[in-house]
């Protein structure tokens, strides 16, 4: 099991207060905004440390998985989870490896067409990043008690569109290429890539 602790760089008896000075230290570093593409690994490690630490339920919960487990990361819920929801061990699967991450995002690409006088003057162009959010109904189980959740059919997530305006400079190219990371909250990472296209 992954230290969150050390991850974060503050101890584990560290007040709320520190935990969030820290994620923001780190995630001003480690954002791919800013340091780009290749630091993505960490700064959703480090995400996902404060996600658990921020809580006080899930921080309990955490702290004292860290102090009694020796094995893997997948036997942290393994107990709890398999004696509420018996019936679902192919979605709690999904569950587990959607939370610590082992194939976590998504990449999508796009191509969004200029005219020139656009891509001469720059423009801004509103998208909508097609998401899977985890389902608020069911929390991502896909039942209800011993039911199938009828918001997500069963799924665990449900389709969704994020909306964000893409600001291309002037002088742009045809080819020209952008690519950036969307993370919503409840949402898996998603790359995105567009294309610029000149007409």
């Amino acid at each position: 099991m992954r230290d969150y602790y050390e991850v974060l760089g503050v101890a584990p008896d560290a007040k709320a207060a520190d935990i969030k000075r820290a994620y923001r230290q780190l995630a001003k570093r480690y954002h791919p905004d800013i340091s780009g593409d290749d630091r993505m690994v960490t700064f959703r490690e480090v995400t996902r440390a404060y996600e658990v630490l921020r809580n006080p339920e899930r921080r309990r919960t955490y702290d004292s998985a860290l102090r009694e487990s020796k094995g893997s990361r997948s036997d942290w819920l393994r107990d709890e989870v398999d004696i509420d929801f018996p019936s679902i061990s192919s979605v709690l699967d999904r569950m587990r490896s959607s939370f610590f991450g082992a194939n976590a995002g998504t990449d999508l690409s796009a191509e969004i067409e200029l005219t020139a006088e656009e891509a001469f003057w720059g423009t801004s162009v509103p998208l909508d990043i097609p998401l899977k959010r985890t389902c608020a109904a069911c929390g991502g189980r896909g039942e209800v008690w011993q039911q199938w959740c009828r918001e997500c059919r069963g799924d665990g997530d449900v389709p969704t569109f994020h909306p964000l305006r893409l600001h291309v400079p002037a002088g742009v190219r045809e080819g020209a290429r952008f690519r950036f990371s969307v993370m919503p909250p409840g949402a898996v990472p998603t790359l995105v890539e567009v294309r610029i296209s000149v007409r």
